[in-house]
């Protein structure tokens, strides 16, 4: 892409999100989940845009952050889930392992979950482990490159 669309790209990126930002304050609770949960899209688009890896760790920190505010579990779920999802996504999409941000995941995750009503709310929402299955199954189907024999 020449260097005029993608000034273009990420001016119009920009105009959308501060649109969206401004008007989800007047929304509430759901208003702070979705704002991170669109910055943390924005990273991630970007980081699938150009493949560029410094994108990803923002993007499933605040993506983490976001559902934890949506579904009102602790924040260091949240953040220790967007952590390890850092590892996910690299191996599902760029068949890349990085294995130091399970530390600091696993850590607040099992800090975030010392409580059993915290196990109890994590599991009555089993389906969003559906959800998450699938988005692995789609970005390694994305990620994979076809090849041609002949």
């Amino acid at each position: 892409m020449n260097q005029k669309k993608r000034q273009v790209f990420t001016g119009l990126t920009l105009v959308v999100l501060g649109l969206v930002l401004y008007l989800l304050e007047y929304v509430g609770d759901v208003g702070r989940s979705a704002t991170f949960f669109l910055i943390g899209g924005a990273f991630l688009a970007a980081y699938f845009y150009q493949r560029q890896f410094g994108f990803l760790i923002p993007g499933c920190l605040l993506l983490g952050l976001g559902g934890s505010l949506f579904l009102e579990m602790p924040q260091k779920v949240g953040l220790g889930v967007g952590f390890v999802a850092i590892t996910v996504v690299a191996l599902a999409y760029q068949r890349r392992f990085h294995w130091w941000p399970l530390i600091p995941g696993g850590v607040l995750i099992l800090v975030g979950l010392e409580r059993l009503d915290y196990v109890k709310r994590l599991f009555e929402n089993w389906p969003l482990i559906l959800v998450i299955v699938g988005v692995l199954v789609l970005l390694g189907a994305l990620g994979r490159r076809e090849t041609t024999t002949g």
